[in-house]
């Protein structure tokens, strides 16, 4: 009896720390639905509020990465009554397919991010619950996520013009950071009293020139990576006073360009010769260079985005004798990469 009591105390002890280890990394994250509180989203969320009350009816979410299209999407499903009773499934497009479908219970919602990689037979699974969604008992919601517009995604080619009209039943606009400046000194504010009190410095607080530079930055992948300026900021700051030494921007932008133009063809002329026109494996080579780039080398998520395999990619990277640590990291010579 003492040997099973002894067992018994020892697994509660550890479901007990990993519980707590659980919930102190759950700290650590901002709420979802915190990237939407902002002034300027206020006319965006009103719609979204209201479309949630049409039961079943399909959404359309235009928005860049990290501008808060998922978090959207959860808002609408928890807005919804019926739904959120079932369950809010989130799949990215390139990752579905019909095979996965099978057994799938329709009720609650379906989010699809970046609905312009879904494949053929994915498409014609998607249209075809949407012709019978309003046949299940509890009407089933598909919201679709893109950073295109309705008017390229009808134009983009392999997507069915009729699936894009059908999901096209509420239309949501998530506006850049960039174009919401005014948002971005409470958002920054807010996400560090969070980070301050998670690290048990509660008098954190930006300078002014702090501020300044938050304001002057464009913020290419828009909320998400404010929330990551301001994390590493609260990492860094050496005071309560948060400095504007200890906002640390990367600019991806900047830092894709500085990788990809050594490896673009020339286009050289020479006398009475058009103009160089890059082959389909010059550009192959070039697009394979910016996902190196994008997914820092790891090749998986590399195949998910170019809707190869992963072999495909690494016989690609071969074949293109594409330097993959130089390209992530130009500051390293061919040398040092082959060491």
């Amino acid at each position: 009896m003492r040997l099973i009591s002894s067992e018994t105390d020892s697994r509660t002890q550890i479901a007990n720390a990993l519980q707590a280890r659980r919930a102190e990394g759950l700290a650590g994250e901002i709420p979802g639905h915190w990237m939407l509180d902002a002034p300027g989203l206020a006319p965006v969320l009103e719609l979204a509020r209201r479309l949630a009350r049409a039961p079943g009816a399909p959404i359309l979410i235009e928005g860049e990465r990290g501008a808060g299209v998922p978090e959207l999407a959860r808002l609408i499903h928890d807005a919804d009554p019926a739904a959120r009773r079932s369950r809010f499934r989130a799949m990215a497009g390139q990752l579905m397919s019909p095979p996965d479908m099978r057994g799938w219970s329709p009720d609650g919602t379906l989010f699809i991010e970046d609905i312009e990689n879904l494949r053929p037979a994915t498409q014609a699974w998607v249209e075809e619950l949407l012709a019978s969604r309003t046949q299940w008992e509890q009407p089933v919601r598909i919201i679709a996520g893109s950073r295109m517009s309705v008017s390229e995604l009808v134009r983009h080619p392999g997507l069915h013009e009729e699936l894009v009209h059908a999901l096209d039943v509420g239309r949501l606009v998530v506006p850049p950071l960039r174009t919401r400046t005014n948002d971005i000194l409470g958002l920054a504010r807010r996400f560090l009293r969070h980070y301050a009190e998670w690290q048990g410095r509660p008098l954190l607080r930006f300078s002014q020139a702090a501020e300044r530079k938050l304001l002057a930055h464009t913020y290419p992948a828009n909320v998400r990576e404010l929330r990551n300026v301001v994390e590493r900021a609260a990492a860094l700051a050496t005071s309560d006073d948060v400095g504007e030494d200890a906002i640390v921007l990367f600019d991806q932008f900047e830092a894709k360009r500085a990788v990809v133009e050594p490896i673009l063809p020339t286009a050289t002329t020479r006398k009475h010769e058009s103009p160089h026109v890059p082959t389909l494996a010059e550009l192959e080579r070039d697009y394979l260079a910016i996902l190196i780039r994008e997914f820092s080398g790891r090749r998986t998520e590399i195949s998910r985005a170019m809707g190869v395999s992963y072999p495909t990619v690494c016989r690609m990277i071969a074949k293109h004798q594409l330097d993959v640590k130089s390209i992530i990291n130009p500051t390293i010579t061919p040398i040092e990469a082959a060491g």
